[in-house]
């Protein structure tokens, strides 16, 4: 009898500590889609701002000294409570360097 009553705490524990293992993995497993999404987002923006710039430029023969331009009159969008968008201009005939900038996070140059 006490064999038996050992053998079920022992796979109970084993039971228990499986399912720990998978929430851990699982949680994991989120975070990482999660950050990857993240990346993926001000890529895709940065890339967005880019081609608006190239619209501008396009269209007026030079390129926007900041995002809100790009945002008015190139159908630019994005969460603004979310990432701040920097245009670094050399010459305006010359494609400004764009910054991403998560809010409460770092930069992706």
């Amino acid at each position: 009898m006490q064999a038996k009553q050992n053998s079920m705490w022992k796979g109970a524990v084993l039971t228990v500590l499986v399912f720990l293992v998978m929430i851990g993995v699982l949680v994991y497993g989120a975070s990482t889609v999660n950050t990857r999404s993240e990346s993926e987002q001000m890529a895709e923006l940065e890339d967005s701002v880019r081609r608006a710039s190239i619209l501008c430029y396009a269209v007026e023969g030079r390129y926007p000294d900041n995002a809100d331009k790009l945002r008015q009159y190139y159908g630019l969008t994005y969460d603004q409570n979310k990432y701040i968008v920097q245009l670094d201009s050399f010459a305006t005939n010359l494609l400004p360097d764009i910054r991403i900038l998560t809010i409460g996070g770092e930069a992706d140059e």
